[in-house]
């Protein structure tokens, strides 16, 4: 049975309504990004947690760069990756999430290459290794840093969906040909998939289902027949193209309502 989440962070706060709120329409888990103050400053997601006996993933912050060649900048990183699994660990967690960021932009070059992803190999065995002590798997996501090179040992993938497809359009390419190959390549590995909406014009992902130019019967083929997740995590973040107000419970709902439809 694939479990349906809902990705859930700081700007969801009173914790304790927001988890009532979607628990109401029927989501299966939650990650939960870690983004700062979290999990330094958690008293209040603790309480909500232990109040409503969630099941729960997480998702490290997006201010640490584990592919970063700069050794200062990755000691840094791992601290707080450190911190953030730690703090996973105290839950019984389904699965850790993170990505593998630089902002390094002579990146392109063999030798700085080489180093990045010798920091990041590094990170992921950490990652995977404290995973498997403390009993839940640890995924990398695809984003616009996102090299095949990343996947590196016994680490998990998150296919995030709208990343995807987005990074192919911006290269002019079909994303449902470049999807099933990858798929094809990695589904082994994809344990979560994250699913939203994606305009195309301008580009802007995180939209609710049903209001972009995503292909969705393509989309629910590859859940069903290709990926066949573990895992499919609602990732909404904006009401609607265009601007940047908030999606709400009532877009997370409709998303939902889609969402269960491709999977049937």
């Amino acid at each position: 049975m694939v479990l349906v989440g809902s990705s859930f962070w700081y700007g969801h706060r009173p914790f304790s309504k927001k988890f009532k709120e979607l628990l109401e329409i029927g989501f299966d888990y939650f990650e939960i990004s870690l983004d700062y103050p979290v999990p330094d400053d958690c008293a209040e997601l603790e309480k909500a947690i232990k109040d409503f006996g969630i099941r729960l993933a997480f998702h490290a912050p997006l201010d640490i760069l584990l592919a970063s060649p700069r050794d200062e900048v990755f000691r840094a990183s791992m601290k707080v990756l450190e911190k953030c699994l730690s703090f996973a660990a105290k839950f019984e967690t389904q699965y850790f999430n993170f990505h593998a960021l630089h902002f390094t932009p002579t990146f392109l070059f063999p030798e700085i290459r080489k180093k990045a992803l010798r920091n990041f190999e590094n990170a992921c065995k950490f990652a995977v290794n404290f995973g498997k002590d403390s009993g839940f798997e640890v995924c990398l996501e695809n984003d616009r840093f996102f090299t095949e090179e990343f996947v590196r040992g016994d680490i998990k993938l998150t296919l995030d969906l709208g990343h995807f497809v987005v990074g192919e359009k911006w290269w002019g390419r079909d994303y449902r040909e470049s999807l099933t190959r990858f798929v094809e390549k990695f589904g082994d590995r994809i344990l979560v998939t994250h699913a939203h909406d994606v305009s195309f014009s301008p580009i802007q992902d995180h939209l609710p289902l049903g209001s972009g130019d995503l292909n969705l019967d393509f989309i629910g083929w590859l859940l069903k027949e290709k990926i066949k997740p573990e895992y499919v995590l609602l990732e909404i973040f904006w009401k609607r193209k265009r601007d940047r107000v908030f999606a709400d419970s009532k877009d997370l709902e409709s998303s939902f309502e889609v969402l269960k439809s491709l999977l049937v």
